[in-house]
Protein backbone atom coordinates (compact mmCIF):
# COMPACT_ATOMS: atom_id res chain seq x y z
CA UNK A 1 0.00 0.00 0.00
CA UNK A 2 1.12 3.42 -0.65
CA UNK A 3 1.35 6.26 1.82
CA UNK A 4 -1.25 9.09 0.50
CA UNK A 5 1.87 11.83 1.52
CA UNK A 6 4.26 10.36 -0.95
CA UNK A 7 1.97 8.93 -3.52
CA UNK A 8 0.95 11.14 -7.36
CA UNK A 9 -2.95 10.41 -6.39
CA UNK A 10 -3.31 11.18 -2.43
CA UNK A 11 -7.18 11.57 -2.61
CA UNK A 12 -7.33 8.04 -4.69
CA UNK A 13 -5.39 6.58 -2.31
CA UNK A 14 -7.20 7.78 0.82
CA UNK A 15 -10.08 6.84 -0.85
CA UNK A 16 -8.51 3.27 -1.29
CA UNK A 17 -7.44 3.00 2.25
CA UNK A 18 -11.24 4.03 3.25
CA UNK A 19 -12.58 1.58 1.28
CA UNK A 20 -10.46 -1.27 2.75
CA UNK A 21 -11.15 -0.28 6.05
CA UNK A 22 -14.84 0.08 6.03
CA UNK A 23 -14.99 -3.34 3.74
CA UNK A 24 -13.26 -4.70 7.04
CA UNK A 25 -15.96 -3.12 9.78
CA UNK A 26 -19.17 -4.28 7.25
CA UNK A 27 -17.92 -8.06 7.14
CA UNK A 28 -17.48 -7.52 10.92
CA UNK A 29 -20.38 -5.71 11.05
CA UNK A 30 -22.29 -8.68 9.00
CA UNK A 31 -20.30 -11.44 10.94
CA UNK A 32 -22.06 -9.98 13.76
CA UNK A 33 -25.52 -9.94 12.91
CA UNK A 34 -25.62 -13.72 11.12
CA UNK A 35 -24.46 -14.75 14.76
CA UNK A 36 -26.45 -12.47 16.02
CA UNK A 37 -29.22 -13.86 13.90
CA UNK A 38 -28.17 -17.52 15.14
CA UNK A 39 -28.37 -16.97 18.76
CA UNK A 40 -31.47 -15.53 18.08
CA UNK A 41 -32.41 -18.75 16.24
CA UNK A 42 -31.31 -21.05 18.94
CA UNK A 43 -32.83 -18.90 21.58
CA UNK A 44 -36.10 -19.49 20.43
CA UNK A 45 -35.17 -23.46 19.47
CA UNK A 46 -34.73 -23.65 23.50
CA UNK A 47 -37.51 -22.01 24.29
CA UNK A 48 -40.09 -23.78 21.80
CA UNK A 49 -38.10 -26.96 23.05
CA UNK A 50 -39.08 -25.83 26.87
CA UNK A 51 -42.38 -24.85 25.71
CA UNK A 52 -42.65 -28.83 24.14
CA UNK A 53 -41.12 -30.60 27.24
CA UNK A 54 -43.87 -28.26 29.57
CA UNK A 55 -46.64 -29.52 27.46
CA UNK A 56 -45.37 -33.58 27.24
CA UNK A 57 -44.88 -33.57 31.09
CA UNK A 58 -48.83 -32.02 31.65
CA UNK A 59 -50.14 -34.63 28.97
CA UNK A 60 -48.04 -37.43 30.71
CA UNK A 61 -49.45 -35.96 34.14
CA UNK A 62 -52.91 -36.22 32.51
CA UNK A 63 -52.82 -39.35 31.54
CA UNK A 64 -51.67 -40.56 34.37
CA UNK A 65 -54.43 -39.19 36.27
CA UNK A 66 -57.03 -41.04 33.60
CA UNK A 67 -55.16 -43.99 34.27
CA UNK A 68 -55.92 -43.52 38.00
CA UNK A 69 -59.43 -42.90 37.44
CA UNK A 70 -59.82 -45.80 35.05
CA UNK A 71 -58.55 -48.68 37.70
CA UNK A 72 -60.46 -46.97 40.10
CA UNK A 73 -63.53 -47.41 38.05
CA UNK A 74 -62.72 -50.72 37.20
CA UNK A 75 -62.53 -51.56 40.70
CA UNK A 76 -65.58 -50.01 41.53
CA UNK A 77 -67.62 -52.14 38.67
CA UNK A 78 -66.40 -55.07 39.78
CA UNK A 79 -67.37 -54.32 43.43
CA UNK A 80 -70.81 -53.53 41.64
CA UNK A 81 -71.20 -56.56 39.85
CA UNK A 82 -70.34 -58.55 42.84
CA UNK A 83 -73.12 -56.74 44.75
CA UNK A 84 -75.43 -57.25 41.67
CA UNK A 85 -74.75 -60.73 41.95
CA UNK A 86 -75.05 -61.00 45.92
CA UNK A 87 -78.26 -59.05 45.69
CA UNK A 88 -79.36 -61.44 42.82
CA UNK A 89 -79.09 -64.96 44.58
CA UNK A 90 -80.56 -62.95 47.66
CA UNK A 91 -83.92 -62.29 45.65
CA UNK A 92 -84.06 -65.81 44.36
CA UNK A 93 -83.66 -67.14 47.75
CA UNK A 94 -86.52 -64.38 48.96
CA UNK A 95 -88.24 -65.47 45.61
CA UNK A 96 -88.12 -69.09 46.21
CA UNK A 97 -89.24 -68.24 49.66
CA UNK A 98 -92.26 -66.36 49.23
CA UNK A 99 -93.66 -68.71 46.62
CA UNK A 100 -93.19 -71.74 49.04
CA UNK A 101 -95.30 -69.65 51.29
CA UNK A 102 -97.95 -69.12 49.04
CA UNK A 103 -98.01 -72.39 47.79
CA UNK A 104 -98.70 -74.35 51.45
Amino acid sequence: MSNMFTSRNPAGVAAGQSAAIFGVLAAGAVNAHMNGLAAIRQGRESSNSNVLRYQLNVAIDRAQQLCDVAVQQASEIEALKAENARLRAASATYLAAARRRSAA
